[in-house]
């Protein structure tokens, strides 16, 4: 590991922005020496539309944190580069392209991000568009969340599920940093509290649950006033935000039990929604 810097900065001393594959194909070459971690929590059908050699994420981090101290400062020269990468070279490739965008997203925010909403669509995995969020997207959102974080908010209405599910991940992850910001990420997440995908209903509870790291007082409110739902394609949302609440934080949300419990008798819940209210009441009774 101490010796990845070295060898990554051998490989990109020869980049030429305009053969990128070359760079990409010396960096493959690099990170398939490193024994595979499991990559079970990606479902087969996905890791068959992309390769899949499951490097550990700190090599490709030490990979990839790298190859952005050199392209935060010639932003243009290593867009081709992010782009190979993301294209062809499968999960690792695509991971290192997102470490070293962040860097760059840093010094030109807003070509990052129109190439980040460019590839973001065209995600395979959860990991894709998580690490889109996290790695690339999150660093301009963090140093100037007043300037950025409405101009990100109309991912939440984006065609693609992808492009919700990264735009709600770094919203929701934004009150860790800034509390200030919890009411007004909490409001952006509501949005897509009715939001039919599997994919981005995980990821809004995610977001929910962060926001508690934030302040969890207003999140408490946030559950209370939705509990129950008008409509209840909110459902599992509004109970998963409980059952996965971070245990530290769960015993502040034992006044919302009465809430749930009235919730799980009500007769027009599904068998499948009552299944998730019961667990919220579950959860929040063992608190």
């Amino acid at each position: 590991m101490k010796e990845i810097p070295n060898w990554v900065t051998a490989i990109i001393d020869d980049y030429d922005h305009s053969t990128p594959s070359l760079t990409a194909d010396r960096l493959r070459a690099l990170w398939l020496q490193f024994e595979p971690k499991s990559v079970a929590g990606i479902k087969a059908e996905q890791r068959a539309q992309q390769e899949t050699a499951g490097t550990p994420v700190p090599v490709l981090r030490a990979i990839g944190k790298t190859i952005g101290k050199r392209a935060r400062k010639q932003v243009a020269d290593y867009f081709p580069l992010a782009r190979t990468l993301w294209e062809t070279y499968g999960r690792e490739g695509r991971a290192i392209a997102l470490i070293f965008l962040g860097p760059m997203e840093l010094a030109a925010p807003k070509a990052v991000i129109e190439l980040l909403l460019e590839l973001c669509p065209t995600c395979v995995t959860w990991e894709d568009a998580d690490r889109l969020a996290m790695d690339a997207l999150e660093p301009i959102v963090r140093k100037e969340p007043a300037l950025w974080l409405d101009r990100i908010a109309p991912w939440l209405s984006h065609e693609s599920k992808w492009v919700r599910r990264a735009g709600v991940t770094a919203i929701g992850r934004l009150p860790m940093k800034h509390p200030e910001y919890t009411a007004q990420c909490l409001a952006l997440a509501e949005r897509l509290l009715l939001d039919s995908e599997t994919d981005v209903k995980k990821a809004t509870s995610f977001a929910i649950r962060l926001c508690a790291r934030g302040d969890v007082d207003r999140v408490c409110k946030f559950l209370a006033r939705h509990v129950p739902p008008a409509d209840p394609a909110a459902t599992w949302v509004l109970c998963d935000a409980i059952r996965s609440m971070a245990k530290k934080l769960l015993p502040r949300f034992v006044s919302l039990l009465p809430r749930y419990q009235a919730w799980a008798q009500d007769p027009d819940l599904s068998a499948r929604d009552r299944r998730s209210v019961e667990s919220a009441v579950k959860t929040l009774s063992r608190a």
